[in-house]
């Protein structure tokens, strides 16, 4: 999944992506190197009532009512220099209760079947499949008591100084409906779509900064069909195989809530380190 490249012919093993954006990009981690993303991510909740408003973003859901503190964790292994698997969990400091902290078992893959490196584009689609929380996590927001499953497609240019990435996906995402979700007994959508595009400006060799927006279909199926966020990042590159990244989204029912001065649904900080090895 991520992060460096300065021109497309570094396109089979170099990349960008998913932290600490939501906007993956199509680039692979080479065949057989290995990486290593830890990050620690702050949502603040805004509002109260129903299940506040939010985005999805894969792997790293939570739909409670309260503030939450977290550790997403990635071990992504390049199988060729095209397709590469992950596996991702994300450890719960908050909230806390009669139930694991460790939540949001994903595995994926991710395979970038065309490339064009004279001219900087590649395709990718994505696959991934997210293993069942339990009842208690359900109830607390930390996932859903069934297995979903969903695909990303993946599209990515790359200039000498500028990326420009942009994903579909959707989520088939059931849950066991005995119980709530995020202590809420609101009907949830189970297919959900979202798309997104993440500019990036390469400022120097060690320093991106991104600016990443989306859509997404908004869970709760009592509340507006589209929720929306807007996202701006930062990677610094340590060497060329450890980065730290940091990142700062707002979520709500209107690009008015997210980039204006109004209140927004929720607000994420994030900041860790990836490792390439």
């Amino acid at each position: 999944m991520k992060w460096l490249l300065f021109g497309a012919l570094l396109l089979p093993s170099l990349a960008l992506g998913f932290e600490p954006l939501n906007t993956d990009d199509a680039g692979t981690v080479g065949a057989g190197r290995n990486q290593i993303e830890q990050y620690f991510i702050s949502i603040n909740r805004n509002g109260g009532g129903s299940q506040s408003t939010d985005l999805i973003t894969p792997g790293e859901e939570y739909s409670g009512r309260t503030d939450a503190k977290a550790y997403p964790f990635t071990y992504t292994r390049g199988l060729s220099d095209s397709v590469e698997a992950s596996f991702s969990s994300t450890y719960y400091n908050q909230p806390s209760g009669n139930y694991s902290k460790f939540a949001n078992y994903v595995l994926g893959a991710k395979w970038r079947f065309y490339e064009d490196q004279s001219n900087g584009y590649a395709l990718a689609i994505k696959p991934t499949v997210v293993l069942p929380a339990g009842k208690q996590q359900q109830v607390n927001g930390l996932g859903l008591a069934a297995t979903n499953y969903g695909l990303n497609l993946i599209a990515s240019k790359y200039w000498q100084g500028l990326e420009v990435h942009i994903n579909a996906s959707y989520m088939r995402s059931p849950y066991n409906t005995n119980y709530s979700i995020g202590q809420t007994d609101e009907i949830n959508r189970t297919n959900i779509f979202l798309v997104s595009i993440a500019p990036v400006l390469n400022v120097s060799e060690q320093i991106k900064l991104a600016l990443d927006l989306g859509a997404s279909t908004n869970p709760p199926a009592t509340e507006q069909t589209i929720s929306h966020y807007a996202l701006v990042a930062g990677i610094y590159s340590v060497n060329a195989n450890i980065d730290i990244g940091l990142s700062y989204m707002r979520t709500g029912l209107s690009y008015s809530a997210t980039l204006g001065s109004k209140e927004a649904n929720a607000t994420r900080s994030e900041v860790g380190v990836t490792w390439r090895f």
